[in-house]
């Protein structure tokens, strides 16, 4: 399912958006699920990071979709932005905030439908799990492949992530629901690895590609070196000293 944002201020430009959308949706027979929000402050203030893409108009009272757009940057520099507005001149600023694109009102079918069919092949070409984690007095949205390891003490899961730490609260559980099991594997129940990073078998640790050691528990280790051996495809990886 494709999950669209509509941020708009106008309810008439919202429903053609929404028409284009739902006859596109049984032309192509893909499903997508439409949420609109009346103002940027609404949007912003329910973000969660669960869109594929955003529609923004520009001209909005109480606050403009560019600075709306700068402030979602903050929270989540990946989401495909596209504005659609009156005002062309101003959305060809886009480049300040990662628009991917803008569509010129009145919205026309057969444009919008070609921005639609660009905008899928980007969606198509970079599928990547995202998480939006809430660290500190901010959120953060990460890509899962980008996670080296997890840890987690005193109910505080920290991220190691290529892009540096970020820690939350939470609980392994919740987080191992999140992840593809094919790619994260516990090594003991402080540790969740992306076996990607793996560098080395060394032992009973697990070196990742930052330089860290982390501990392989007993009772986890057959299960552990078996989803290693599944997920390398039976080959031989450097085991170190055992």
């Amino acid at each position: 399912m494709l999950r669209v944002a509509i941020v708009e201020d106008s309810l008439r430009d919202a429903e053609q958006l929404t028409s284009c959308l739902q006859r596109f949706s049984r032309k192509h027979g893909s499903e997508i699920e439409i949420q609109r929000y009346e103002n940027a402050l609404l949007f912003l203030q329910g973000y969660k990071g669960n869109f594929d893409i955003i529609f923004m108009d520009i001209d909005m009272p109480m606050m403009s979709g560019m600075e709306a757009a700068h402030s979602l940057r903050q929270v989540d520099p990946h989401v495909l932005l596209i504005f659609v507005t009156a005002l062309a001149r101003f959305a060809l600023n886009g480049y300040e905030v990662d628009a991917y694109d803008f569509i010129v009102k009145p919205v026309q079918e057969n444009f919008f439908e070609a921005k639609m069919n660009r905008a899928l092949k980007k969606l198509s070409s970079e599928q990547r799990t995202r998480l939006l984690i809430k660290s500190g007095d901010k959120s953060v949205r990460i890509f899962a492949d980008e996670i080296i390891y997890v840890d987690i003490f005193n109910h505080v899961l920290t991220f190691h992530t290529e892009q540096g730490q970020f820690s939350t609260r939470g609980t392994m559980k919740d987080l191992m629901e999140t992840l593809d099991t094919s790619i994260f594997a516990m090594c003991n129940k402080s540790y969740v690895v992306n076996m990607r990073h793996i560098q080395m078998i060394n032992g009973d640790e697990a070196v990742m590609t930052n330089g860290d050691r982390l501990s392989i528990s007993r009772p986890r280790k057959t299960a552990f070196m078996q989803q290693i051996a599944d997920f390398y495809g039976n080959k031989r990886i450097n085991a170190g000293k055992d």
